[in-house]
């Protein structure tokens, strides 16, 4: 793997989008947001930073994905009772006496597997929520989640703490069939479904043969994230993908350049006329979130149509933008 400039790896993009938009695949958020369809409504706040809560918790995973950029040791940080109770009234606090702190997405995350940790974020959103709802506000809330313990009795949890929208890492199990049901499940409870993948070029073959499964599911949407290359996972990538075919290149953070595979796939879907948005998560996403491109969002207009519709409640705050409130 050989590290590269990051203009060389804009130029291979650019004339790829532009191939892709003939198609029709679209452009928001001032070019940083690419995609065919309709995107989740829980990924616009990267591209606005409106107001959101990310609960985070947990390291503990059943699965050993290569590309990992996590600890791999899992080394358990958690907080202990009283530390999360603190955590969760700083968060009462602001929502009981800040007025204009009114989160509209919330996203149940971990650096592990997400649902080994699903007690916590009940009692997160037992205390948190009835706060939020006493705001006028419908929050839209997703999760990540590798699949394996969504079955239905899990399911049928996230629905009472308000999950809509559950986003499946299916290749952590190395696209099980067991996974696979339980997307049809959930599915089937009228939940948001979402396929969230790495970028990862060996498994662009495996991706692309699935398309048709993912369609005939009823997929809402497939994400497909560039690869954040750390020091957890950068000797690993070395080894797995040797010599020059692959390149790797600073951003925000490295990133590992996935080759084209997020736009064949895209491209595939487009030819085909799959009905499930897709999006490339690459890396000027991360600048977005991390807000350090001044020219993310002026105006509702560069994000209109971008995502899926969602019941806001009473909305959103605005964000300052040169001095001037602006929402997209």
């Amino acid at each position: 793997m050989r590290v590269v400039p990051y203009q060389e790896i804009l130029e291979q993009k650019f004339k790829r989008q532009k191939e892709l938009l003939d198609m029709g695949a679209q452009m928001h958020a001032n070019g940083h947001c690419f995609h065919y369809g309709r995107i989740s409504f829980g990924c616009r706040d990267c591209f606005t930073g409106e107001q959101s809560i990310n609960l985070f918790h947990g390291t503990q995973c059943m699965c050993h994905c290569p590309y990992c950029y996590y600890n791999p040791t899992r080394e358990e940080v958690l907080l202990n009772e009283q530390q999360e109770q603190r955590e969760i009234e700083f968060t009462k606090y602001k929502l009981r006496e800040m007025d204009n702190y009114r989160p509209a997405i919330v996203s149940l995350c971990s650096s592990g597997e997400t649902l080994l940790y699903i007690d916590t974020f009940e009692r997160y959103a037992q205390e948190i929520y009835p706060l939020i709802y006493a705001k006028g506000i419908h929050p839209y809330t997703f999760l990540y989640t590798n699949g394996i313990l969504a079955d239905d009795a899990m399911l049928e949890r996230l629905q009472h703490i308000g999950v809509q929208e559950v986003r499946f890492h299916w290749s952590a199990s190395g696209f099980s069939d067991e996974v696979y049901a339980h997307m049809k499940c959930a599915k089937a409870r009228g939940m948001i479904v979402t396929v969230e993948e790495p970028a990862y070029p060996p498994n662009r073959d495996e991706i692309l043969s699935r398309l048709p499964m993912l369609e005939e599911l009823g997929l809402d949407h497939l994400d497909l994230i560039e690869l954040h290359l750390t020091g957890y996972n950068w000797d690993a990538m070395c080894q797995l993908l040797p010599g020059d075919e692959y390149a790797a290149y600073k951003d925000y953070f490295y990133h590992l350049y996935d080759n084209g595979m997020t736009y064949d796939i895209m491209e595939e879907c487009l030819r085909q006329k799959y009905h499930f948005s897709v999006i490339d998560c690459n890396s000027g996403v991360e600048r977005c979130r991390n807000n350090l491109d001044q020219d993310v969002c002026f105006s509702w207009d560069c994000i209109a149509g971008m995502c899926r519709p969602w019941q806001e409640g009473t909305g959103f705050a605005a964000r300052m933008k040169n001095g001037k409130p602006y929402r997209g």
